[in-house]
């Protein structure tokens, strides 16, 4: 199978992650001249409970609907399918959330919500729901661009609208009112790009049912990666304090960013391997490769000069720099775990989604309050990459029983070389301009000589984003660039 369609397509989604953690990040790095880091540690803790909550109700109907839109395109009568299944998988995600809103409301203020605090916590739930049904219809279909484009815009109205109430000394709930403004802006775009692609159908309870019972598999397995994602903030927050939660939770941030690529790429394959009848491990194999040799000098990079982010937010955040590291760490294994994850929930393997699932976050959930306490950020770091340790054995043990190999060797290479630059590079004292070319650029140069990436994978990659008369016209510049590469 090409795999132009999803690289393009997942190139797109990683904008989309990209532009929403990098413009998030200049908003805080903004926002750190007017509130303190504990003002950002309490709202990234709503935005985690908000999370947490989103997690809890929502059943994994968003992973079942991503299959069933995959398996609706590849049918006769796609569009009529698809909208069949959309109306009904949101009419299911829309009660479930209106729930949800409703016991916040209720039970909040009984667990400590404040009065200030819980308009904003409502409002985030409602509009996180949305977003979980147009999001996979999108995905499924490739039209990664309408989210692109939805994550920019309401990550550029966040920034400005934020920045222009924290200067009018807002503090907290102007922080909060910027992220509820740009979830209105993301939904306003999500929902007018759908003209055209879809038409007006009735809810079915018996499509709804089967929303919820194809995303059951993912369900136990998201929540808890949805814990082990944000206990780690929430952990600090509540040991630490309001201030140590900030600064561990810009460094997540920016781990995040390399941490997208992985689910983006990979994660785009699940809908296109549903619809697929053979060729599926090949499919994953070549995905999970790409992914690595872009992913890991990335990690490389950050390990090397963790301070260079942080210390843009102020100096206090320079003291999350060995935690910084440490989730860098973790991106060499991602591209495994996430695409053995999307391969076996493919093939219909729901207990090995499950298992796959469990196996990376429950240690995760488990560490986060002894680890958090002992080593603070650094502890809850060494608590989520801990969770790619887990989930590798478990690949190593899933991938016999089905026959998939998953290259261990390569998937070591690929990690073995940036990481041996970037810790030689940190005793140097080059300039970390320098230090993050040739990182790049040697790593890219090893990955070619070894065949670990070939000629044909970067013609893979240049034809999903160049038409076949703009590849004649750059290739005989181009080829100078492959001959140092590849040699003769």
């Amino acid at each position: 199978m090409s795999l132009n369609r999803v690289i393009r397509g997942s190139f797109w989604l990683y904008v989309s992650g990209i532009s929403s953690n990098l413009l998030g990040y200049v908003y805080w790095l903004m926002a750190s001249w007017f509130v303190p880091p504990s003002t950002i540690g309490e709202s990234s803790a709503i935005v985690g409970v908000v999370s947490l909550i989103s997690g809890l109700v929502s059943l994994g109907v968003s992973s079942g609907a991503t299959r069933l839109f995959g398996k609706a395109l590849a049918q006769p009568d796609s569009r009529h399918q698809l909208s069949s299944w959309f109306s009904s998988s949101l009419a299911v995600t829309l009660a479930l959330y209106a729930s949800a809103a409703v016991a916040t409301l209720l039970v909040g203020p009984l667990l400590g919500v404040t009065q200030l605090q819980l308009p904003f916590t409502i409002s985030l739930i409602i509009l996180a729901a949305f977003p979980q049904v147009s999001g996979p219809l999108y995905n499924a279909s490739l039209r990664t661009g309408v989210i692109a484009l939805s994550s920019i815009l309401s990550a550029s109205f966040r920034l400005i609208l934020g920045l222009l109430l924290l200067y009018l000394g807002t503090g907290f709930a102007g922080v909060m009112l910027a992220f509820v403004i740009a979830g209105v802006v993301q939904h306003v775009v999500l929902a007018a790009a759908l003209r055209g692609s879809i038409i007006a159908a009735r809810p079915s309870l018996t499509q709804a049912k089967e929303a919820v019972k194809q995303g059951l598999p993912a369900y136990i397995p998201s929540l808890v990666a949805t814990a082990g994602s944000w206990l780690g903030v929430l952990g600090i927050y509540a040991i630490a304090g309001s201030a140590d939660a900030g600064t561990y939770y810009i460094a997540f941030t920016i781990a995040s960013v390399v941490y997208s690529l992985p689910l983006t790429l990979l994660g785009l394959m699940f809908p296109v391997l549903s619809g697929m009848d053979d060729g599926r491990k090949r499919a994953s194999a070549r995905a999970v490769r790409l992914t690595s040799a872009i992913i890991a000098p990335l990690a490389g990079v950050v390990i090397a000069y963790p301070y260079v982010p942080l210390s843009m937010m102020g100096p206090s955040y320079v003291a999350s720099s060995f935690a910084l590291q440490l989730l860098a760490v973790g991106c060499f294994a991602a591209p495994i775990a996430s695409g053995f994850n999307s391969l076996v929930y493919a093939y219909g393997k729901y207990r090995y989604v499950t298992l796959l699932g469990l196996s990376s976050n429950v240690p995760r959930v488990i560490m986060y309050a002894p680890l958090v306490a002992l080593w603070g950020d650094s502890g809850a770091a060494v608590s989520y990459i801990s969770g790619y340790a887990f989930s590798l054995v478990a690949v190593l043990l899933m991938s016999r029983r089905i026959g998939y190999s998953v290259g261990w060797a390569a998937s070591a290479a690929f990690a073995a070389i940036p990481a041996a630059l970037s810790m030689a590079l940190v005793y140097s004292g080059l300039h970390w301009a320098v230090g993050t070319a040739i990182i790049l650029a040697a790593s890219l140069l090893a990955y070619a000589r070894l065949g670990l990436v070939t000629r044909a994978d970067l013609g893979e990659i240049t034809s999903a984003f160049l038409s076949r008369g703009q590849l004649d016209r750059v290739y005989p510049y181009a080829k100078y660039v492959l001959e140092v590469l590849y040699g003769n």
